[in-house]
């Protein structure tokens, strides 16, 4: 059995996916914020797409940036 890779999904991950993942993220937010979110949301599609980072790096920047917008120490989930 071939174990699951989520970096080689992505890489075969299109647009439509990432499109359809990021409307239901942006459910409820006002249209500003779904303007600002989704520039960056295809901004980091583009670079784990183009191999300039990977999406554990992404995903640790954005929960970094969690963190800190709840004042939360770097050990507390």
């Amino acid at each position: 059995m071939k174990k699951f890779s989520t970096s080689e999904h992505l890489k075969k991950m299109d647009r439509k996916d990432w499109a359809t993942a990021q409307s239901i993220t942006t459910f409820g937010m006002s249209p500003k914020e779904k303007r600002a979110h989704k520039k960056r949301s295809w901004e980091r599609f583009e670079r784990i797409q183009s191999g300039e980072t990977t999406l554990e790096d992404e995903e640790a920047v954005l929960l970094m940036q969690w963190r800190a917008l709840n004042n939360l120490p770097k050990n507390q989930n």
